[in-house]
Formats: C-alpha cells, structure tokens, sequence
C-alpha cells in the first residue's frame, strides 16, 4: 500500500525549499502548501524550476 493509499499528499512548501508526504492529520496545517499528489511530472517541474527566458536573438 502506499502513502497516497493511506491519505498522505505530497507537498511543496510556500517557499519551494521543502516538499514532503503530509499525513492526514496535519494536512489543515498545511493548508497553503501546494498540493502536488496528483500532479503530473511536468506539472512538478513547473512549480520547482525556475522560469527560464529565451535569450533575444543576437541577428
């Protein structure tokens, strides 16, 4: 069985520095954290990297 089985989400912090599996219990604490549980792999990588920009093209 896993985490998610059991009622655990898995989480990111406000600030994108901690992420972690939040059992059900403290979820209500968590409340701004963002929930990632369902979230696509690209969707993660969205919220953790860093903007990118395309640099102007030098022609």
């Amino acid at each position: 069985m896993h985490l998610k089985d059991k009622g655990y989400r898995f989480c990111v912090s406000p600030d994108k520095t901690v992420s972690r599996w939040v059992p059900p219990a403290e979820s209500r604490h968590h409340a701004d954290w963002h929930d990632m549980t369902d979230a696509s792999d690209e969707e993660l990588l969205a919220l953790l990297a860093p903007a990118t920009e395309t640099p102007p093209d030098k022609s």
